[in-house]
Parts: structure tokens; C-alpha cells; sequence
């Protein structure tokens, strides 16, 4: 992958901020920086980073793919059904234990993904 501005400006996004990107969200905040960046460009990127396993997709039912660094610590997300804002979710805050899971009922978990939908503190306003 050459090393343009617009691939360093994306992966630097997606290594900083906490939340997944809609590709949509991701070619605006490009374009803050670099105005004429197409949307194909940041399209083609986030396939090729995902390729090379360095970007992770996470699918959100009728919201779409947003994608995030890969090498973040196994997470899940909480939605706001109201605004979309998402907020990060450890196994420990949701008290999953795959051993638990292998007790009750034998199974060895491989993969696990938790989705969780509610209202964000500022649409409850």
C-alpha cells in the first residue's frame, strides 16, 4: 500500500478515536484535511487495510459497516437508537465468561459479538 498523506491521516483516525467509522464519517474527517480526497480513495483504503487485517468491520444491523483498528482489545459497542453515538463495552462490564458459557453447555466459544441498542445520556434529556 503506498504511503500517501490520506493513508497515514486514516489509519492515524482509526488508532486514535474510540468509536467505529461509517466510511461516510471517515471521508469527511479526510476531507477537514485533504478537501479533493474521493470518496473511492477511502473506500479502496478501508478494503485494502481490511484485507491486510489492520482494520476490523464491525456490522450494525440497518446502521451499516463502520470500521475500527484491529488491534484494539476485544470489545463490544452500545448504539443510542436515537442519535447513533456508540460507546465501547467490555466483557467484564457485561460479566461474559466463556468458561461460564463451556459449563452450561459444552460448547467452546471461538468468537463471540454482543450488540447492544439503547438511549445515550443526551437523548434522554
Amino acid at each position: 500500500m503506498r504511503n500517501t498523506r490520506v493513508t497515514q491521516l486514516v489509519i492515524e483516525l482509526l488508532r486514535t478515536d474510540a468509536r467505529p467509522f461509517t466510511i461516510h464519517e471517515l471521508h469527511a474527517r479526510v476531507c477537514e484535511h485533504h478537501p479533493r480526497t474521493a470518496y473511492s480513495t477511502v473506500y479502496r483504503l478501508l478494503g485494502r487495510l481490511e484485507l491486510e487485517e489492520k482494520v476490523t468491520r464491525v456490522d450494525w444491523r440497518e446502521r451499516g459497516s463502520r470500521f475500527e483498528w484491529a488491534d484494539l482489545p476485544h470489545h463490544h459497542h452500545i448504539v443510542c437508537n436515537v442519535c447513533g453515538e456508540s460507546t465501547d463495552v467490555s466483557d467484564n462490564d457485561l460479566g461474559f465468561s466463556a468458561g461460564k458459557i463451556r459449563a452450561a453447555t459444552g460448547f467452546v466459544v471461538d468468537h463471540h459479538s454482543i450488540e447492544l441498542e439503547g438511549t445515550c445520556p443526551d437523548c434522554q434529556a
